[in-house]
Parts: C-alpha cells; sequence; structure tokens
C-alpha cells in the first residue's frame, strides 16, 4: 500500500483558500476545526468493512476492502469524542463500537484488524519526529497479524537485511502508541522481510519499496500466520 504526501495537498487547499478570501474583501474566512483520520483495513475476518464515525460512513457508503484504506479524511473528522464504529456488510452488528478522541489540525492512523472474535482497533498519532531531517527517510511498524510470535523486520538491499525493528509481539493500543514515532532510516530501494526471533522467514514482500527522503512511512503485517486464504503478508504505505 502506498499513498501520496496527503500533508502537502492539505496545505495546499488551506493556502489556496487563504489566497481566494484575501481577494475578496466582503468574506471573512473562518476555518472550520477539523482533524485529518487515515483508514487502514487489516481485518482479516471479512473481505470488507464499512466505517463511521459517529452515524456517518467514512467510506461515503461504500466498504473499505481488506488491505486497503481511506487515505486522510478531510471534513468529517472534527474535533473532540467521536463514537467509531465498523462492521461487516449486510450483517447488523458493529465488530468494533468504541469512542477515539480527535484533536484540531492533527493527523492520525486508524487501524481495524484481528480475525473473527478477535478484532481489535488503534489509533495513532501521525506526526514529524522532532529531530526531523528532510534528507532522510523515516519509517515506523505495526504489527497487525493474527497467531505470530514476536517479530523482526528486515530492509534488504543488495542482498543485505538489516533489522530496522525487532522482538515487537502483536501490537495493541499502549505498544502502538509507544511505537508511533517514526525513525530515520536510509533512502533507498529495499526488500522488506519478517522474521521470528530465531530468524525464520514469515514474510517476503516481493515488491520493492521505495523510501525517499523527507517522506514518512508506516509497514505492517496483516493477516494469519500459517493461513492460505488469509496469508500473513507485509504492507507499506506512505503519509
Amino acid at each position: 500500500m502506498k499513498m501520496k504526501n496527503y500533508f502537502i495537498l492539505f496545505m495546499t487547499v488551506i493556502m489556496g483558500g487563504l489566497a481566494f478570501t484575501a481577494c475578496n474583501d466582503d468574506d471573512d474566512y473562518v476555518r472550520m476545526p477539523t482533524a485529518y483520520v487515515n483508514f487502514v483495513n487489516a481485518y482479516a475476518g471479512a473481505d470488507a468493512l464499512g466505517i463511521k464515525l459517529d452515524n456517518n460512513s467514512v467510506d461515503r457508503g461504500a466498504s473499505l476492502e481488506y488491505g486497503k484504506f481511506i487515505p486522510y479524511l478531510y471534513g468529517q473528522a472534527y474535533p473532540g469524542t467521536r463514537r467509531f464504529s465498523a462492521g461487516i456488510p449486510n450483517t447488523s452488528t458493529a465488530i468494533v463500537d468504541s469512542t477515539i478522541t480527535l484533536q484540531d489540525s492533527m493527523f492520525y492512523t486508524s487501524f481495524i484488524y484481528g480475525y473473527q472474535d478477535t478484532v481489535s482497533s488503534i489509533l495513532v498519532e501521525d506526526k514529524n519526529p522532532a529531530d526531523y531531517d528532510s534528507s532522510k527517510p523515516y519509517i515506523r511498524f505495526f504489527n497487525l497479524s493474527e497467531n505470530t510470535p514476536s517479530v523482526k523486520v528486515n530492509l534488504i538491499q543488495n542482498g543485505t537485511p538489516t533489522t530496522v525493528f525487532n522482538d515487537r509481539p502483536i501490537d495493541e493500543q499502549s505498544s502502538a502508541t509507544a511505537n508511533a514515532g517514526f525513525i530515520a532510516t536510509t533512502e533507498g530501494s529495499y526488500t522488506i522481510q519478517v522474521t521470528d526471533m530465531n530468524g525464520t522467514q514469515l514474510a517476503l514482500r516481493n515488491e520493492a519499496a521505495t523510501l525517499s527522503a523527507g517522506r514518512l512511512y508506516t509497514i505492517i503485517t496483516r493477516g494469519i500466520n500459517g493461513d492460505s486464504q488469509k496469508p500473513l503478508v507485509i504492507g507499506i504505505f506512505e503519509h
């Protein structure tokens, strides 16, 4: 999974709006408070999910397919405590029904993951590290798979693996919050590998991932370790 740099897009929209109002003396520009949220469907128990904030569908009535995401939602993610729910299409019972707290002008990613009765959700902040260096790419990792031991994440370049995340069990909210920060790495094109702590490969992303300077990336595992229908796979997307 990969996405455009929506931080730049939103700043372009905001600056364009400011420029427009500057040319209209009769109009007073009033900025509406908003937060920005990605929604990622890593739930292996269904082929798709319907997701809502309060009673509003975040996917405009369409279902979010497994393994896909909705880019930063704008215009519905109002600041405050919001009811967050998700359900399997053509069923009446929500598999997630909780609340999330959003702050004005903040960026977040929401993940739904698990399998059948083990469904979970986490919400993390997306922000530049304090020591952000535009000459480097930044990455983070969440283990959202099922039936999986603690894992290592390796970036492989020219056949040489470099471990970038080590001893990471399946995440829940507290561990996800602790690991929400992005860490600097080296620009380049990499194959991403996930192994157990003994070095046995659990998943390999065949398509090379290009990590570009100044960009933020999230790497995840999803699926079920050892399952042929929804196998353990590696995803990556750009913020």
